[in-house]
This record gives C-alpha cells, sequence and structure tokens, in this order.
C-alpha cells in the first residue's frame, strides 16, 4: 500500500518539477530579439540570494527582486519546498541522479558548506563585491543554457530555418560548472543541494524555524526505508531526528513509509546548527582575502578599452550588479555582446562586453537593457540609446586606404549606422 501511494506521489512531484523546468525554459526561448520582455525574467524575481548579495554589495535596493520575500515567508510556514519542487538545477540533477542510480554512491556529507558559503557571500558583499553568480543556482542554470544548450540549438535550427548561430567565446568554463554539477551526483545524490548550494543554505537556515516539518510518531519499527529513500539525507534513524534544514519537503519519506508513521504536520521544535567557530573565522578571512584578489588578473591591454552594453552603469557598480546570467548576450541579435573571461578581472568572468568583430551593436535595439534582472543595464528608450556612447573609433591611418594609399573608399562611411 506505502508502495503504491509513494508511486503516486513520485509521479505528482515529477509533474510539479516538470512544470516548473519547463516554465523556465520557456521563459528562455521567449527572450529573443523581436519579443516583448513580460515574464522573461520572473525566476529571478523570486530569487532571494540575488536579492539580498546584489543589494548589499551594489550599495542600493534592487526593488525588482524585492517579491523573493514572499519565498522566504513561505519558507518559514512550509519549509524548503523551492528546492523540493521549484529549482530547475535541482530538477535537472534529480533527473541526472536518476539515470546514475544504479552507480554505487557514498554518504557524503559537509552540510555546513551551504551555510558557509553563503556567509562567504555575505561577506564578500558587505566589503564590496558580489560573487552571487558563481555559486546561485538559477544564474548557473540560465548562463548554462544560454552558453552551451543555445548555440546547439541554433545551429540545428539554421538548417531549416534563417536563424543566424549563436556563437560565443567562452565555453569551456560553463560547461565545466555544470557537469560538475551534475556529475558529483556520483559521489552521493543532491550532493550541490546538501552541501554547497547558498540559495539552499538560505531556504535551509528559515526552514529550521518552519511552523510544518516532517517527523516521526510514536510506534516507529525502525525499518529504515525513510533514511534510504531521503535524497538529502536529512533523516538520523538512530536518533529518530529529521533536521528540517536538510528536508527539501519532498515527501518521499511521508509516502514511503510502510506505517504511516512519518508525518508532515505543525512541529514548532527548532533544529539547532552546529557550525564551529574556526569554520565561521575561516570563512570571513575567506572573503577578506577573496574582495581584493577578484580584481587582479585585468588584462592591462584592454584596461579602459573595454565595450560594455549601452546603458551599462560604471564599471565598479557593474561587476556587483550584474548577473552574468547571459539574458543579454542571448537577446543581443547580432551575436556581439560575448562573455568575457578574464580581461576584467577573476570577479569580471561572463560579464557582457561588446566584440564588434563579431557583431556591432544594432542601431534600433535596446533589449539588452530590457532582460537585466538587476539593472547593471539600464533601460535606455530608443531614443536615448542612439545617443549613448559605449567607445570612441580609432582610425588606424597606417592601414587605412585612404590614408596610406590615397583611394577612395567609401566603405566605413557605408557601414556606419549614423
Amino acid at each position: 500500500m506505502a508502495s503504491k501511494r509513494f508511486k503516486r506521489h513520485r509521479i505528482r512531484r515529477w509533474i510539479i518539477q516538470l512544470i516548473f523546468l519547463g516554465l523556465f525554459i520557456f521563459f528562455f526561448l521567449q527572450t529573443k530579439y523581436g519579443q516583448d520582455i513580460l515574464f522573461q525574467h520572473l525566476f529571478f524575481r523570486f530569487d532571494p540570494l540575488v536579492f539580498i548579495i546584489v543589494s548589499i554589495a551594489y550599495r542600493s535596493l534592487v526593488i525588482a527582486s524585492a517579491f523573493s520575500i514572499i519565498l522566504l515567508i513561505g519558507t518559514f510556514i512550509f519549509g524548503r519546498f523551492f528546492c523540493g519542487f521549484v529549482c530547475p538545477l535541482g530538477t535537472a540533477i534529480d533527473i541526472f541522479d536518476a539515470a546514475a542510480r544504479s552507480t554505487h554512491k557514498r554518504q557524503f556529507s559537509l552540510k555546513n558548506g551551504k551555510y558557509l558559503i553563503l556567509l562567504f557571500l555575505v561577506m564578500s558583499a558587505v566589503i564590496g563585491a558580489s560573487f552571487v553568480h558563481f555559486f546561485d543556482p538559477l544564474i548557473i542554470f540560465e548562463r548554462s543554457l544560454t552558453l552551451l544548450f543555445f548555440p546547439v540549438i541554433t545551429y540545428f535550427a539554421g538548417f531549416v530555418t534563417s536563424i543566424m548561430a549563436a556563437v560565443y567565446t567562452e565555453t569551456v568554463i560553463a560547461l565545466v560548472v555544470f557537469a560538475g554539477i551534475l556529475s558529483l551526483g556520483f559521489v552521493v545524490s543532491r550532493f550541490w543541494c546538501r552541501n554547497v548550494c547558498p540559495l539552499g543554505g538560505m531556504y535551509a537556515f528559515f526552514a529550521k524555524f518552519a511552523i510544518f516539518k516532517n517527523s516521526f510518531g510514536d510506534g516507529c519499527k525502525e525499518c529504515g526505508i525513510c533514511e534510504v529513500e531521503c535524497p538529502t539525507g536529512a533523516i538520523d534513524m538512530k536518533a529518530r531526528k529529521i533536521d528540517s534544514g536538510e528536508c527539501i519537503t519532498c515527501l518521499r519519506c511521508v509516502h514511503e513509509c510502510p506505517h504511516n508513521i512519518v508525518r508532515y504536520r505543525i512541529n514548532r521544535a527548532m533544529v539547532p546548527f552546529d557550525i564551529r567557530r574556526r569554520q565561521l573565522i575561516g570563512t570571513v578571512c575567506a572573503s577578506v582575502i577573496a574582495v581584493p584578489l577578484a580584481r587582479f588578473f585585468i588584462h592591462t591591454y584592454l584596461n579602459g578599452r573595454f565595450i560594455r552594453p549601452p546603458g551599462s552603469i560604471p564599471e565598479a557598480d557593474f561587476l556587483n550588479a550584474c548577473l552574468r546570467c547571459g539574458k543579454c548576450m542571448k537577446v543581443c541579435p547580432t551575436n556581439g555582446l560575448q562573455p568575457s573571461v578574464l580581461e576584467a578581472g577573476i570577479n569580471g568572468i561572463w560579464t557582457p562586453h561588446l566584440v564588434s568583430r563579431l557583431g556591432g551593436c544594432e542601431k534600433n535595439c535596446n533589449l539588452c537593457g530590457e532582460v537585466c534582472p538587476t539593472g547593471a543595464i539600464r533601460k535606455l528608450p530608443l531614443e536615448e540609446k542612439t545617443f549613448a556612447t559605449m567607445g570612441t573609433a580609432v582610425m588606424d591611418r597606417m592601414r587605412c586606404i585612404a590614408w596610406e594609399q590615397d583611394k577612395v573608399c567609401l566603405i566605413s562611411d557605408e557601414a556606419c549606422p549614423f
């Protein structure tokens, strides 16, 4: 009976997860040139990690993401339901874990890791640098779709349509990050969610105080099924405890329990933290070191010549406000916006810059500012965008036919849209 109930619940949960995953991908595909920008950045509007870290680092409240407070309130009531049902990266991890289920998995836990990474992000933001783009699951998934999957989609679509294949100059690091997150499932299921994800750490913090929790009732037969089925290792069968901070409220234990002992109900008991003082001090020291280190390795030749999208805020603020999600690059009709590597320093990786040799800035396009979730690229009206200066063209007279060879040449005059 419990097995049938579990199968029905598993099907319902997969349906909900796939709906949210499909919705995220739908918004991604709708972020394109010629399409009105309506709900394409809805998921980022409800991301509390982006809201808090960017607001602190940018020294300005990101009002657009204030809706994320709703999810924090929901977590305080119902637990980490976002991680169990909504997160698209979590769903991708579940799909990969299901495919790799035959692989032997060792029990491995660094559950304090996500709290320490969250503390690292907050302290770094206080000092003056945002590193949220390295760890936020929504940003990672959106960036992976842009830099890895979108070029493949446009390449094959080009055989039957007139769509120009998208090409990006940096895909290797993005591929390593995304593949690494998925392959951690060979170690233990939901490794990223258990040990690394700071957004999960933020939800876990509030879930420890959640009103509704999974808990054991009387008469447990100690069969251990719930502990085996738990994807995040939240259940300690010997101690008869369920850590609500680790629990992603998937309810597998509730529906799999053959004796109907595990219940999801009101439980106001607070689950304590077990973070050591040495870990806290080490995390704070790491943030103090990381902020100045992130400004190293700036390409000296490009210093002052880095061309940001039109309407970009000043560089120091841009690095803190930009999410590196790739929306502006995907929507660029000329494919001129490209992800940087180390040209703007370590913390400038994946930030957009214009590579004119690949594609110029379309005169009648202002979509990069429309799709930017945080306002790192301002929303410029087309009239204002016409007068926005991204850089100054410099003519090399030694290579110009008209100057060097004294011949008639009007190529630059014909190509210039202004």
